[in-house]
């Protein structure tokens, strides 16, 4: 808890169990709880994690093993936020990327300036590779075109944001299109309550589970499709 205010964090995983105790270990003592979910993961992290659990009051090792084209980040980061207690929520990456220390620097923005949502933008960055950083402009552009939204990381994987517009969200890709998702609804059902934030991407831990070409190609079709097709809601997880 920070400034009275109770934040949970949320991180998605799949075959992190090399991982996983470090990256917890390191998480700040402010968060209240901390939710990994497991999607579709083939190695040790389901029991590292009820390892962890043994250990940690505050970790809770969650299992969703849907997937969407063999994709299950949406559906890991859904079951999360819903079963997430605390008035404020930090979504971010298992692999160590994001700064979720970051955290009470963002509340105290988020309160000076009343928003609801923020999205942790990672660029502009000299440091990151300029493929991705040319991938990323491309998602950018073509969101600013469609939905005249101007925004600086359109594939950000840190959120903060309140837990009672959760709902307001509308959540339903299960797949890497929930990152465009969660900030397209944020912006057009938040309005003026949204906002991205500059942030400090890390080295990653392990190796990424994209496919960067595969991966862009798919948001773009998606961003352009959702423009002008309305998402169908999907079942939560039990």
């Amino acid at each position: 808890m920070i400034n009275g205010c109770s934040v949970s964090l949320v991180m998605p995983c799949r075959n992190e169990s090399k991982y996983l105790a470090a990256l917890v270990k390191d998480v700040p003592s402010f968060y209240d709880e901390i939710l990994c979910v497991s999607n579709k993961s083939t190695d040790e992290t389901v029991q590292v994690g009820r390892q962890i659990e043994k250990g940690d009051k505050r970790f809770r090792l969650l299992i969703d093993d849907r997937v969407s084209g063999g994709i299950g980040y949406g559906f890991a980061h859904m079951t999360g936020i819903q079963m997430a207690r605390s008035e404020y929520i930090v979504c971010a990456d298992s692999d160590g990327t994001y700064p979720i220390e970051d955290f009470p620097q963002i509340l105290k923005q988020m309160i000076e300036r009343d928003l609801s949502f923020v999205s942790c933008s990672r660029y502009p960055d000299k440091e990151i590779p300029p493929q991705l950083q040319l991938g990323v402009r491309a998602l950018n552009l073509e969101i600013m075109l469609l939905y005249w939204f101007k925004i600086h990381d359109s594939l950000s994987g840190m959120w903060v944001f309140r837990k009672d517009v959760v709902p307001e969200l509308r959540l339903t890709e299960g797949d890497w299109n929930l990152s465009p998702q969660i900030k397209l609804n944020a912006h057009k059902y938040l309005g003026k309550k949204f906002a991205e934030i500059k942030v400090k991407q890390r080295l990653r831990l392990g190796e990424t589970k994209q496919s960067y070409l595969k991966t862009g190609i798919k948001h773009l079709i998606w961003i352009a499709k959702n423009r002008f097709v309305e998402p169908k809601s999907v079942q939560q997880a039990d």
